[in-house]
């Protein structure tokens, strides 16, 4: 929730009926990670294969001073060599096990919203937004991140980063959420997330936004002028209190300009 950027923005096309629910509806979609098209985002397994032996014996003799905490310190030894002697952490098909259920586990009770804060590229507009025949909405973040519960910028690295098994959970998650390839910087993402008690449908997966948190749309290039007017006819019925812009192509680069509404 530090270092937001003023304006946050999610490209949609206009021929796509789903897409316009986020006018129609305010509603924004949490995905699931089996969707994305980067096969590692959300996917980073974590690294039982580097733990060492210290590591896991002083685990149980820590899980051994919460369970018993009236015991002697040569309990606590006793109780963790034990386990230790019959750790599944080393054992493959364990590991291997335990990876698979919580994979499918984590793909269907979670869900991410991802954003971009550069309205201005045109790989994205081709890719995302129609070829320029769709649209870009801009949100105020500093309204959004926290009606849905928070979020930040994605890191980029040249190596993914392990994720260590024993590592506190909240430093786990976020390594996993928020971790992608550097090929994908052009995208300049910001997410935010949710994890749903239960395997969640489509229809849990969409939330609905508060208007506070829409600031502008953004036309394509090639949209037309009659898709424009349907568009702000809506935020005008939706009492949607945005700006509106358009994009104008000029020597492979972007500029964004003042739309006129009415």
């Amino acid at each position: 929730m530090t270092d937001l950027p003023e304006t946050i923005y999610k490209y949609r096309s206009w021929t796509n009926t789903l897409h316009k629910e986020i006018l129609t509806d305010q509603f924004v979609y949490m995905a699931k990670p089996s969707t994305f098209e980067d096969p590692f985002d959300c996917k980073l397994d974590e690294d039982y294969e580097s733990l060492k032996d210290i590591e896991i014996y002083n685990k149980y003799y820590s899980d051994s001073k919460v369970k018993h905490p009236h015991w002697s310190k040569r309990e606590h030894k006793k109780w963790a060599n034990g386990w230790f002697r019959k750790t599944p952490l080393k054992n493959k098909i364990y590991i291997a096990n335990t990876r698979a259920y919580f994979d499918k586990e984590f793909d269907e009770k979670f869900g991410v919203l991802s954003l971009t804060a550069n309205c201005q590229n045109i790989a994205m507009w081709e890719k995302y937004s129609d070829n320029h025949n769709g649209f870009c909405v801009g949100f105020h973040p500093k309204k959004m991140f926290p009606f849905l519960g928070g979020g930040g910028a994605v890191k980029y690295y040249d190596e993914l980063p392990r994720i260590h098994p024993l590592a506190p959970f909240e430093e786990k998650s976020t390594i996993k959420i928020f971790s992608k390839e550097s090929k994908w910087t052009f995208e300049n993402e910001y997410r935010t997330h949710k994890m749903y008690e239960h395997f969640a449908s489509n229809d849990d997966r969409k939330i609905r936004l508060s208007k506070e948190c829409f600031k502008e749309i953004i036309f394509g290039a090639n949209l037309s002028n009659s898709e424009k007017e349907e568009i702000m006819v809506i935020c005008r019925n939706q009492k949607l209190d945005i700006e509106f812009k358009v994009c104008v192509i000029k020597l492979n680069t972007i500029e964004i300009v003042e739309w006129p509404s009415r």
